[in-house]
């Protein structure tokens, strides 16, 4: 699936043509798919677990309304700098970004 889903979405997918699988059984494949590196799982502060295949360098616009998640290419944010140092012995390995707001069709639903 492109885009966000959430395990539950993924699983409605499959179960169509897997009418025999179940809800934990798709949480772990992704659990798998995510500990070989073919996914990710986007931030967890969503509601619900969210999982994606862009392995770009990217980050993420979340509407508060519908929890939407718009990718931002990495080149269209200002570099991200610490101010001081990391705790000793912390080693960065990537950062992200995300920016929160309402999304146009949410703000279209608010204005009728």
């Amino acid at each position: 699936m492109h885009g966000h889903p959430s395990p539950e979405a993924v699983y409605d997918l499959v179960r169509d043509h897997i009418p025999s699988i179940s809800l934990a059984t798709v949480y772990k494949n992704l659990k798998t798919f995510e500990e070989h590196g073919l996914i990710r799982e986007v931030s967890p502060h969503h509601g619900s677990a969210r999982f994606e295949t862009n392995a770009a360098p990217h980050h993420h616009m979340v509407c508060l309304r519908c929890k939407a998640i718009v990718d931002v290419p990495a080149e269209d944010v200002a570099p991200v700098r610490l101010k001081k140092r990391a705790p000793a012995g912390f080693r960065i390995h990537r950062y992200s970004v995300e920016m929160h707001g309402i999304c146009g069709e949410c703000a279209k639903q608010h204005e009728s």
